[in-house]
C-alpha cells in the first residue's frame, strides 16, 4: 500500500552553526518554527560567512573543500575527500539523528573543491587557453566521475534521509573562487564562453560525438581576445542578443554545450543507481538565476529531473513576482511538479528582505511545487527566523 508522504519543510543549516546552538537545541528551534527537517552540509567548500549566531565569533572560515563525516577510505581511487579537522562537526548528522525530531538531509557540495583542485590539478577545468580553474572539479574526467559517486554513497551511509547534491556540473565562471577580479563589464556572452571547458577529458568527450574541440577552442579564444582588446563593452540586452547569435552560427557550440548536459545527467544516474533506494537522491541544478540558465553549468532540468528523485531549485529573486515567473517556469520545462523542489531565502537579499516571503509562498504552491526549503539558518538574523515561523504558521 503506498503511502502519502507530507511535503518536505526543510531548513538549510552549516555543521558549525548547528553546533553553536547545540544539536537538541537546534532541532527544538526547527520544530518551532514550522519545519519537519534540516538540509544539513556533508561536503562544503570554502566560504566567508558573517554569522548573527556565534556569541564572540562573526565571521566564519570554514574549512576548504572538508566533509562533516568520517568519510570511507576503501571507496575510493585516485581522489579522496578530507574529513574537517574537528571532530566534533563530524558527529553532528549522527547527533540530530540521534534526537529523532527531525530529518536529515545531506546537503552534498560534490566538484566545487579547491583543495582537491589544488592536489589534483589533472582533473580540473581549463578554459579555451588553457588557464586551470583549480576550484572546479571537470566531471568529464572519470576519476572526478568515481570520486563524485563514491562521495554519494559515503555519504548515504550517514544517519540521513537523503542527498541534496550540489555541483555536480561545471560551475560557471563567475562563482566560487577566492578573491575574484575583473575590471572588464561581465556579461553573459563573455561569461559563457569563459565558462566553457577544453580539458583533455573534454576533448576526448568531443571526439566521441564527432565534434572538433580545437576548432571551437580556437573561435572561442578569437571571439573573447577581440572583445577584451577592444574599446567597448556590450550591455546586457546586446550579449545575450551575441550569445543568440554564436549559438547559431557556431553549431559546434550548440552541440558541445548539449554535450556537457547528457554528461552530467550521466553523472547524476550513476549516483542514484549507486545510493540505495531508501535514500532520495535531489539535485540543486544551477546557481545561475533565472533557472533556465541552467545550461551555463550542464545542466539540463529534465534530464536531471529523470535522473535523480527530483531538482530543488533555489529561487533566489528580489519579489515575489520573479519567484513567480521562474516557478512557471520550471515546472513547465521538467513537465512534472512533483519532481520540483523549491529553495527560498526568507532575507536579505530576497524577497524585499523577506517582506514578500507570504506572496512567494503561495507564488511557488500555485505553480504546484509542494516541498519548499529555506536558505540558511546560520546566516538569517533571529528576526527573520522568527518571521519565517509566523509566515508558515499562516500559511500552511
Amino acid at each position: 500500500m503506498s503511502t502519502v508522504r507530507s511535503p518536505v519543510r526543510s531548513l538549510y543549516a552549516y555543521p558549525w552553526d548547528v553546533a553553536a546552538r547545540g544539536a537538541r537545541e537546534f532541532a527544538s528551534q526547527v520544530r518551532e518554527l514550522g519545519l519537519d527537517s534540516v538540509t544539513l552540509a556533508l561536503s562544503y567548500h570554502a566560504g566567508k560567512f558573517v554569522s548573527p549566531h556565534h556569541p564572540g565569533r562573526r565571521v566564519v572560515f570554514p574549512e576548504d573543500g572538508a566533509t562533516y563525516f568520517a568519510p570511507d577510505p576503501d571507496r575510493y581511487g585516485e581522489i579522496a575527500p578530507f574529513a574537517h579537522s574537528d571532530a566534533a562537526l563530524l558527529r553532528i548528522a549522527a547527533d540530530l539523528a540521534d534526537d529523532g525530531r527531525i530529518a536529515v538531509r545531506a546537503w552534498t557540495v560534490l566538484l566545487h573543491n579547491s583543495r582537491l583542485g589544488e592536489r589534483h590539478p589533472r582533473h580540473v577545468v581549463r578554459n579555451a587557453w588553457g588557464d586551470p580553474y583549480v576550484h572546479s572539479l571537470c566531471p568529464s574526467s572519470p576519476a572526478v566521475f568515481d570520486y563524485a559517486v563514491a562521495l554519494s554513497t559515503d555519504v548515504a551511509r550517514q544517519p540521513v534521509q537523503g542527498l541534496v547534491l550540489e555541483t555536480p556540473n561545471w560551475l560557471p565562471y563567475a562563482h566560487g573562487h577566492r578573491c575574484e577580479f575583473i575590471q572588464v563589464r561581465g556579461n553573459l556572452w563573455l561569461e559563457t564562453l569563459l565558462g566553457l571547458c577544453f580539458c583533455a577529458d573534454c576533448r576526448r568527450l568531443a571526439i566521441t560525438a564527432d565534434l572538433d574541440a580545437d576548432a571551437l577552442s580556437a573561435r572561442v579564444r578569437s571571439r573573447v581576445d577581440a572583445y577584451l582588446g577592444a574599446p567597448i563593452d556590450a550591455g546586457a540586452d546586446q550579449a545575450a542578443s551575441w550569445l543568440m547569435a554564436d549559438l547559431l552560427d557556431m553549431p559546434q557550440l550548440s552541440a558541445y554545450l548539449k554535450l556537457r548536459q547528457r554528461r552530467v545527467a550521466e553523472l547524476v544516474a550513476a549516483i542514484r543507481a549507486a545510493v540505495p533506494r531508501d535514500r532520495e537522491v535531489v539535485v540543486i541544478p544551477t546557481a545561475q538565476r533565472p533557472t533556465a540558465s541552467a545550461w551555463l553549468e550542464g545542466s539540463q532540468l529534465a534530464a536531471l529531473a529523470q535522473a535523480a528523485d527530483a531538482i530543488e531549485v533555489p529561487l533566489y529573486e528580489p519579489n515575489a513576482a520573479r519567484v513567480a515567473a521562474d516557478a512557471f517556469d520550471t515546472v513547465q520545462r521538467v513537465g512534472a511538479a512533483g519532481r520540483v523542489r523549491a529553495i527560498l531565502r526568507p532575507g536579505p537579499p530576497d524577497l524585499d528582505d523577506g517582506h514578500e516571503l507570504e506572496a512567494a509562498l503561495h507564488a511557488v504552491k500555485a505553480a504546484g511545487i509542494a516541498d519548499i526549503s529555506f536558505y540558511n539558518y546560520g546566516l538569517l538574523r533571529p528576526d527573520r527566523l522568527r518571521a519565517l515561523g509566523r509566515t508558515l504558521r499562516r500559511c500552511d
